[in-house]
């Protein structure tokens, strides 16, 4: 019998929404995950593209919590979701989101930083590198970055902030977006209940990664601000 909470759920994909099994020692993370899956089994495939959509910005939301959950849903001998449509909700989801993110980069990014930007010591001469460093040919940024853990939330913004040629953005962020997902799903297809244990320590490695990755961002924005500064102050002394 389907509790209260869950009851409008059955609609969805044909049962009751599972409880949400938080525990006292529970953090924050798992509430968030726990929110995601019950969000999925709330309005199902739409709810995978929505929250793909999401991840493809700069909203956290973390792929590894929603794919793997997702793939472990066609596992089973019912199961009530098809894995290809899983994947393509994923590819479609970073389609759109990268698609809106990029163009916010394109049009209003340039303009934000040329009246915001000298708050923070950046230079018109500083988005004319970003733009020549994203219009060479050959460079796999983009496809790379959808492999890392919170730059995947930013390339797409500036990738359009440097005006890269949108062929070849899209190819690489549906080619990274489908092979980051399909990884995930597949993954949580083939542990199905089991997905979970596997995720966790996925989970912990992103965590690492982001957190070093934002340590790192923190150092050279310190040292390019540093190093504004010392020209700002040299400046009146050479003229």
């Amino acid at each position: 019998r389907c509790s209260q909470k869950s009851l409008f759920l059955r609609d969805a994909i044909g049962q009751c929404a599972p409880p949400l099994e938080l525990t006292e020692h529970a953090t924050m993370f798992d509430a968030i995950g726990e929110a995601l899956q019950t969000f999925i089994f709330t309005i199902g495939y739409v709810g995978i593209f929505l929250l793909m959509v999401a991840e493809s910005t700069f909203v956290p939301v973390p792929s590894v919590l929603i794919m793997p959950f997702a793939g472990s849903l066609c596992a089973g001998i019912d199961p009530k979701f098809s894995l290809p449509l899983v994947i393509l909700m994923n590819s479609l989801g970073a389609l759109v989101g990268s698609g809106a993110f990029y163009e916010f980069g394109a049009r209003g990014g340039k303009p934000i930083l040329l009246k915001f930007g000298k708050w923070f010591l950046v230079k018109p001469q500083d988005i004319d590198k970003t733009e020549a460093y994203f219009q060479k040919p050959g460079r796999l940024t983009v496809f790379i970055a959808r492999f890392i853990p919170v730059v995947r939330h930013f390339i797409s913004f500036v990738a359009g902030l440097g005006h890269m040629p949108r062929v070849p953005f899209f190819v690489q962020t549906v080619a990274g977006a489908t092979i980051w997902g399909t990884f995930l799903a597949v993954l949580g297809y083939v542990l199905a209940d089991n997905w979970k244990e596997v995720v966790t320590t996925i989970k912990k490695f992103d965590l690492v990664i982001g957190i070093s990755i934002i340590l790192l961002a923190c150092y050279l924005l310190y040292r390019f601000w540093k190093k504004r500064k010392a020209e700002a102050a040299a400046r009146p002394t050479a003229g």
